[in-house]
């Protein structure tokens, strides 16, 4: 056992310096075993995997957190400005909740983030077009069904997905399928808000393009020269 010859505190047999006081170590006698033993302390301190994926997000929360500070204040000193900064907070307000606040929790859990989605997106629409605006009936008869039939076809899509194990072509038959339905959703709510009929335009467009594709990707799914040919072609 060694001792520091400056401070006199007892030193483990790796160190090539005093912790205490960092006089370095030299003892002939031990060169040999100073190399063999491992080093009581790591050189470098390492997170495990969840632990650093939510300090980078704290750290771009707070990135994100700071601007919108400064933008709040300047908008509150100048307020002859008008109203910008809530644009520019709901936006960033917006972008954290999508994208940086699910790395923050210590499991992801889909449904209840796809839910936390769904409100910030709610928010971010109402306050962005509806705040300044007395027309506000279009927030309710438009923006929040097809929001919230987006939402329902995101946790049917999730719970779908986490069932069992899905192949290529399934997937991508039932993401036509419900682009479809999304598209006559939403063409007959923007008719009915506009015109006060139900009726159908673009969507149809739309909806035949999704089809011939659904029909492609059936028979890609019964064909399998056509099938590996396409996973070997595009790596799927």
């Amino acid at each position: 056992m060694s001792y520091c010859v400056n401070c006199g505190v007892e030193l483990d047999k790796s160190a090539e310096k005093c912790a205490l006081c960092g006089t370095p170590v030299i003892n002939p006698s031990e060169l040999e075993t100073r190399k063999q033993t491992p080093f009581p302390y790591p050189d470098k301190v390492v997170l495990p995997a969840g632990v650093r994926r939510r300090y980078v997000a704290f750290l771009f929360s707070m990135a994100v957190l700071i601007p919108n500070i400064v933008c709040g204040l300047t908008n509150i000193l100048f307020p002859s400005t008008g109203i910008w900064a809530v644009y520019v907070i709901s936006s960033s307000a917006l972008a954290w909740v999508l994208f940086i606040h699910p790395f923050l929790w210590k499991k992801i859990h889909p449904y209840t983030i796809i839910a936390i989605d769904a409100v910030a997106a709610a928010f971010y629409i109402y306050v962005f077009y509806a705040v300044g605006n007395d027309e506000k009936s279009w927030f309710f008869k438009v923006a929040m069904p097809l929001l919230l039939l987006l939402e329902a076809i995101l946790l049917f899509m999730t719970y779908w997905l986490r069932k069992k194990k899905r192949d290529w072509p399934d997937i991508t038959i039932a993401v036509l399928a419900e682009i479809s339905l999304y598209s006559i959703c939403a063409d007959l709510l923007l008719h009915l808000f506009v015109n006060g009929s139900f009726m159908l335009s673009v969507s149809l467009i739309i909806v035949l393009s999704c089809f011939a594709l659904i029909l492609f990707f059936i028979s890609v799914k019964k064909n399998r020269r056509l099938r590996a040919w396409l996973s070997r072609k595009f790596f799927v």
